[in-house]
């Protein structure tokens, strides 16, 4: 009986350390720090004739999100998520370059996506998806912007084509022109985005100011609420789940958090590291050192309740 009554309290208190580990693991530590600038000096730089001069998005910008799932009390770390941008020039033509590059579970799951959008960032020229996991697939879709249609080849293979609207972007440059958008007042925006299965009509709802805590860090932000309607895209949510994308208030206007219901619980991604050209004293080494301790104290937590059942048995 003292045996069975010691077994059951060292799976309890293993399971409840497990619990506090994990749910400790899945904070998010941010190394972004609100930049004190105006927009107006954010968008003194000239641009050349014909190329979109972002706002709030840069030439070479990367932002890291740490992705978590909840479900109740329980609290999972998911993985991580990388977008990056760049400003292309193939042979004299401008072009705008998105990247997402995603991973879980130790990298057995692995996504990756990469969008090609025309200078004047209006509309997609391609958009390009590699999957790997079970269902692993490959999808390209080459847009034509004079005609407005959509082709869409499923691993090599063609699968179909759809009319596009005047101005179209794929799932994943149309997050970016969520930050284009003016929020200076509760407003509605509207644009056309395409999977090339179907081209849906996107709306943006601008809830307005809130104030949020990642980690132990405050922001002041601008919660947004996309209406994909029937369109799924990167955020495969329930249909009748709200997408909620807490942007900065600030000059960069950068996602903090994106969050949504999926079938398994509510997915949370939050930002991590920031890295924009020329941004000085970035803090990332103290988030690094962060990291660092955490799988410290995790190897030895693991360790020690191995041990100590061994012990006892």
């Amino acid at each position: 009986m003292k045996r069975g009554a010691l077994i059951g309290i060292i799976v309890f208190s293993s399971a409840g350390c497990l619990w506090l580990l994990l749910a400790w693991l899945s904070i998010t530590e941010s190394t972004y720090r609100q930049p004190a600038i105006s927009r107006a000096e954010a968008k003194a730089v000239a641009a050349p004739q014909g190329i979109y001069q972002p706002e709030h998005f840069t030439d070479g910008e990367m932002s890291a999100y740490k992705i978590r799932l909840e479900n109740g009390f329980l609290v999972l770390p998911a993985g991580k998520v990388t977008f990056a941008v760049r400003k292309l020039d193939r042979n004299g033509m401008a072009l705008w370059e998105f990247t997402l590059k995603g991973g879980a579970i130790g990298g057995l799951i692995h996504y990756d996506a990469t969008s090609i959008v025309n200078a004047s960032f209006t509309h997609s020229r391609e958009y390009h998806t590699v999957q790997s996991d079970l269902s692993s697939r490959k999808v390209d879709l080459a847009f034509d912007e004079k005609n407005r249609v959509c082709k869409r080849t499923l691993d090599g293979h063609p699968d179909g084509q759809v009319v596009t609207e005047m101005e179209t972007l794929d799932p994943l440059s149309i997050i970016f022109k969520f930050r284009e958008m003016n929020l200076a007042a509760a407003s509605k925006f509207s644009s056309a985005v395409s999977d090339g299965k179907a081209t849906f009509p996107v709306t943006v709802n601008v809830v307005g100011k809130q104030a949020i805590k990642i980690g132990g860090q405050a922001y002041h932000t601008i919660l947004v609420e996309p209406d994909l309607g029937n369109f799924r895209g990167i955020f495969k949510k329930n249909p009748n789940a709200k997408l909620q994308i807490w942007l900065s208030d600030d000059a960069h206007r950068i996602p903090l958090r994106i969050k949504t219901k999926i079938k398994h619980g509510t997915f949370i991604a939050e930002l991590e590291k920031y890295q924009r050209p020329r941004q000085p004293n970035s803090p990332s080494a103290v988030a690094t050192t962060s990291r660092l301790i955490k799988l410290i104290i995790s190897g030895a937590v693991f360790i020690f309740l191995v041990g100590f059942f061994l012990r006892r048995n």
